[in-house]
């Protein structure tokens, strides 16, 4: 249950030593660099001019661009890994300065330089292939044309022309040439949505030729090339042929380039670096001949930056200074949460919801047996929890995984045990019963009810007491005991009371109950008075208070989720099983085993759904509501990209 403890660090170096110290910095992943607050603002520190930073910045930005332009065209051609390939094999690693020094080795820019030729080759390609489809339709279409439309102006007894008309207009046009008498026409083609003609007449006749035409508006033939129609489509043709053997010789050059997928990768992960360090130095604080860095840092990890420091700069090259967290600070400390391997995987839970602030606890430990208890409640069955077991347990034993994946797996994984342990209370395998049981989804629904209720009960009254604790940490006494500990009493007594008179007929319990519920009733009244100036205000502020208990109703209804999830989901898989059982006897191994498979993937996928949705639910609201209000923010480090590669400390 624990906020790592962070530290306020500024460090004061030469400006000959700013890049070495950045590196080190980046190469820790754990410091978050923050501007220099004007309080610690010595007055003979001056900022200086920007432009060369910006100017870097620029620069790497530009290069980081190129490597990922060069790379994702690369990919392309050459495809990288399929997923689980990659999570099998893992990634490549190694030392920041490995990672630099075989980045500078390689000529990066030329391999950007030569992929980018092959894109505009291919490209200028595409284009010329483009231009060359279009003059193939349109060659298509006159193929027939046995001539070149130019012979015709060389006619000095006739008038000939060809050209194209709207194809709704060819029945008007050809009837209107036949009436015309001496006019000859040919079709030549005809599309959806026109159609070409050759026409011809005597020279006397031109003037009614012309009039014709123009009345179906007729356009002339617009014939750009040397040759017939039949000839240029040969001709075309063989120059996309020609276009299809320069790519395929493009393509194969690039998919030869096996080498440059791996280099242009550890390019992307070196100039984000480099980018990333040229930010940072924004938000340095400048002179002459010094500089100063401020940030936070998690207090355990000071001795490894003051080590890379060291190793990095030299020992006497940094001057550090450590300052411990004020309540002044509290609102801006970046969060860092600190806990065991097992809990760590159920952070996921409280980073969905929000950072807890510095001064409030992380209560991650605190919903981790609840989580494990909800959702194996509202999923419980052996063989879904043994199926969900597996799969996590696999993947994390032989997939390479990021650290944020294999947390979420591992977070399934754990989840796995309470599906399993209810799939053996319920005696519930796949929507079949075992002969052994605790408690009957289906006769006993009362029972299990109940244990929902009384399962949400305690999480509430965790709820409330851990509310009661952080209040009074926080030095709000009078609200640790009116919004804490007294509603704690007062739902004790109350459940004490229901207990003695109506389990167990005990008028001791009752009296105690009722006694405990009443003295807290009032103490939240007394408190609430006394704790405000006002004294009719506070008064009714606390009578306020007590109306609420009508929302602790309404929370303990919300647990009954758990009951009905769990027999919903039960029943579903008992209902598939009939289903199948329906079958002959031939097709239930058959047919039967495919639906049977089919179906219980889809409940297993709905009810996973629903108790995953569920259970945050009641998490978010009915718990974290009683104690717990977040807002916190995560530390945001100067960090590398590690997508390419896993780096490691130097040994």
């Amino acid at each position: 249950m624990a906020i790592a403890k962070m530290k306020k660090l500024t460090l004061l170096a030469e400006q000959s030593n700013k890049d070495l110290l950045l590196k080190a910095v980046q190469e820790l992943q754990r410091v978050e660099i923050v501007p220099v607050s004007e309080e610690d603002e010595e007055a003979i520190l001056t900022q200086v001019e920007s432009e060369s930073f910006s100017r870097s910045q620029g620069e790497y930005e530009t290069q980081l661009q190129e490597v990922r332009h060069a790379l994702d065209y690369l990919r392309e051609y050459i495809p990288e890994p399929g997923l689980m390939a990659r999570m099998r094999k893992g990634p490549e690693t190694m030392t920041l300065q490995e990672l630099e020094k075989s980045v500078e080795q390689t000529d990066i820019q030329a391999w950007v330089e030569k992929i980018n030729s092959k894109e505009e080759q291919l490209n200028e390609l595409q284009e010329e292939r483009k231009l060359l489809v279009e003059q193939e339709e349109y060659l298509r279409k006159w193929s027939s044309l046995s001539f070149h439309p130019s012979e015709l102006q060389s006619f000095r007894m006739m008038n000939a022309q060809v050209g194209t008309i709207n194809s709704e207009m060819i029945t008007e046009f050809t009837t209107a040439a036949k009436d015309a008498g001496t006019i000859y026409y040919e079709e030549i083609f005809r599309t959806n949505d026109d159609a070409a003609f050759l026409v011809v007449g005597p020279s006397e006749e031109t003037e009614t030729i012309n009039r014709l035409l123009l009345e179906f508006q007729f356009t002339p033939i617009d014939y750009p090339f040397e040759s017939i129609p039949a000839e240029e489509l040969k001709k075309n043709l063989k120059l996309q042929e020609e276009l299809r053997q320069r790519k395929a010789d493009l393509e194969k050059e690039l998919r030869s380039y096996k080498k440059a997928p791996r280099d242009l990768e550890l390019a992307e992960e070196y100039y984000y670096n480099l980018s990333q360090r040229e930010t940072a130095k924004s938000l340095l604080l400048n002179t002459t001949n010094l500089f100063v860095l401020s940030g936070w840092l998690e207090e355990e990890k000071i001795p490894n930056l003051t080590r890379l420091i060291e190793d990095t700069v030299g020992k006497d090259q940094v001057a550090i200074i450590e300052d411990e967290v004020t309540s002044a600070d509290y609102k801006s400390v970046p969060i860092v949460l600190k806990n065991n391997s097992f809990v760590e995987a159920f952070e996921t839970v409280t980073e969905m919801y929000s950072l807890p602030q510095y001064d409030e606890i992380d209560p991650t430990p605190l919903l981790v047996p609840f989580q494990i208890l909800f959702f194996g409640m509202m999923s419980a069955d052996l063989g879904y929890g043994l199926i969900l077991w597996a799969a996590t347990f696999a993947a994390l034993k032989t997939l390479h995984l990021k650290d944020g994946m294999k947390k979420n797996l591992k977070f399934f994984h754990l989840l796995s045990y309470g599906v399993m342990g209810f799939g053996l209370i319920y005696g519930s395998f796949f929507g079949f019963e075992l002969p052994f049981m605790l408690l009957s989804i289906q006769e006993d629904v009362i029972p299990v009810l109940l244990l929902s209720v009384a399962f949400g009960f305690i999480q509430m009254m965790v709820g409330l007491v851990t509310n009661g604790i952080v209040k009074n940490k926080q030095g709000q006494r009078a609200s640790s005991y009116i919004d804490g500990y007294a509603w704690a009493m007062i739902l004790t007594g109350i459940l004490l009371w229901v207990l003695g008179s109506m389990v167990f007929n005990n008028s001791i319990m009752s009296t105690i109950g009722i006694l405990l519920a009443a003295v807290n009733a009032v103490g939240i009244l007394f408190v609430s008075a006394l704790a405000s100036k006002n004294k009719g205000l506070g008064l009714a502020l606390g009578a306020y208070n007590i109306y609420g208990i009508s929302g602790y109703v309404g929370d303990i209804v919300s647990y009954t989720r758990l009951m009905a999830l769990g027999v919903s989901g039960a029943s579903i898989g008992m209902a598939f099983n009939m289903i199948v059982g329906f079958l002959p006897t031939g097709a239930r191994f058959t047919v039967g085993i495919l639906l049977m498979v089919a179906l219980h993937a889809l409940n297993i996928f709905l009810t996973y759904l629903s108790a995953y949705v569920h259970t945050a639910r009641l998490q978010f609201v009915e718990f974290f509501g009683k104690f717990y209000e977040g807002g916190g923010r995560p530390l945001n480090p100067l960090k590398t990209l590690e997508k390419h590669v896993s780096l490691r400390s130097k040994d």
